[in-house]
């Protein structure tokens, strides 16, 4: 069965996928891939990561189309069920675009892509909690459970704003950021008799979330000489999302339900009638057709500068935080807020550096250090995220004035972790090869 319940590990909702915070995706651009600090910006990338920088851009359009393909690795070695569970997360066509229209001292822009989730992950050995979960509801008749998980999901934004080039070296930026979010999590939870095998589903699911929210973006560039200072700050994106239930049955219960399987509205009459099944029935109270959860974007500033060194050598640094603390992020399984148990908010630090090898030719490599107030209370296989080096490295190829080719390559580290309070081991890995093309006119 392959495409199988939600990983939930993912459960949260507009958690980061590959760069950036812990619930936010920054890889927007084909130059962040190359070169991931980019916050300090005056090219076409601008438009994302320092808006207020697009007020020093030509008259005129600038446009950039991006396409990126990403892998990744999420593994968990559980001590509880002393098994091992592979997850592989693959987004073969993560796209993003941009543009802007600068004339005078203004100049208006917009940008379209995926800045949270993204993609399909599968766990086709299922994860610990489920599993234990589930021998929980069948403990009684002698058996085991197996698990299997799928999740496919996206928030996708819309920003639109203008920035105003105040004099030669000032300018500001203010905008509106519009989050689709929609999120599939489908599955089973299989009953496991030692003698006779498989001995029918426990939990058989298939929901979609969908959410819509705004936050305002506001930004300022300071810009003197060779050097290059910029500023944004996006504000918490404020998220509800709704589930509309599929299906949400169990064949072991059914001849307790009036040989009826679907359970979505009855989880607490069931949970009264059957109190044996204790509480693992009621976490999935979260599961049923209509329940709202909480799936905020946080806030993050961000704060960068750039020197030209030279015409041929140009260094950039910078710093993002997020306020993951101040979002509220329910999972669906449970509905509880998870962001509570962390112990502080996420910081990264940035610097890169570009080289003009020919008029035409631009190579470049930056790294990205990200640390997470991640606790032992916050981590588990429903949801991990260990601290990360990110190296990126890539090149820019000038046809000529008005035309860019970027292409580029990433990999993220991330740190093992082993969970003091249950013994298991959390693995990730990320790799992200992408192109993109921008045109000015």
């Amino acid at each position: 069965m392959k495409r199988i319940f939600s990983t939930i590990v993912f459960a949260s909702l507009a958690l980061s996928t590959f760069a950036g915070g812990l619930l936010t995706n920054t890889n927007q651009h084909a130059a962040f891939v190359r070169n991931p600090m980019r916050y300090a910006s005056l090219e076409t990338d601008a438009i994302y990561f320092n808006p207020a920088g697009t007020a020093f851009f030509k008259e005129g359009w600038a446009l950039s189309a991006n396409w990126q393909m990403i892998w990744q690795d999420r593994d968990v070695t559980s001590a509880l069920t002393n098994k091992s569970y592979k997850g592989e997360v693959y987004v073969p066509c993560m796209p993003t675009i941009m543009a802007s229209y600068k004339t005078g001292d203004w100049t208006f822009s917009g940008f379209f892509g995926i800045p949270g989730g993204g993609g399909n992950a599968q766990f086709n050995d299922g994860l610990p909690a489920f599993d234990a979960m589930g021998a929980g509801l069948v403990a009684a008749q002698g058996m085991s459970a197996t698990s299997a998980f799928e999740s496919t999901q996206y928030v996708f934004s819309l920003q639109l704003g203008a920035a105003y080039k105040i004099s030669d070296n000032w300018s500001v930026y203010a905008g509106i950021r519009g989050n689709y979010t929609s999120a599939n999590y489908s599955g089973a939870i299989t009953a496991v008799h030692p003698q006779a095998g498989a001995a029918g589903k426990i939990l058989d699911l298939d929901l979609t979330q969908t959410g819509i929210a705004f936050a305002p973006v506001i930004g300022v560039d300071y810009k003197i000489g060779d050097f290059n200072f910029a500023a944004k700050y996006e504000f918490r994106a404020v998220t509800n999302v709704e589930n509309e239930t599929d299906k949400f049955e169990s064949e072991l219960l059914a001849p307790k339900l009036g040989n009826d399987a679907n359970l979505d509205g009855k989880i607490g009459a069931i949970s009264q009638a059957m109190p044996e099944l204790g509480g693992a029935l009621g976490k999935l109270a979260t599961l049923q057709n209509g329940q709202t959860l909480r799936s905020d974007a946080p806030a993050l500033l961000s704060l960068a500068g750039s020197w030209q060194a030279t015409s041929w050598f140009k260094a950039m640094i910078g710093a993002t935080y997020y306020f993951d603390k101040d979002a509220k992020v329910e999972s669906l399984l449970g509905g509880a807020d998870n962001n509570v148990n962390l112990d502080r908010n996420t910081y990264e630090l940035l610097a890169g550096v570009e080289f003009n090898v020919t008029k035409n030719l631009l190579l470049s490599a930056g790294i990205q250090y990200s640390d997470f107030g991640i606790t032992d209370a916050y981590t588990s296989d429903l949801g991990f995220i260990n601290d990360s080096f990110m190296t990126g490295l890539g090149a820019k190829y000038s046809f000529n004035e008005n035309w860019d080719l970027n292409v580029g390559f990433c990999y993220a580290n991330y740190a093992h972790d082993t969970n003091k309070l249950n013994g298991s081991s959390y693995f990730r890995k990320t790799y992200n090869a992408t192109i993109g093309v921008d045109f000015r006119f």
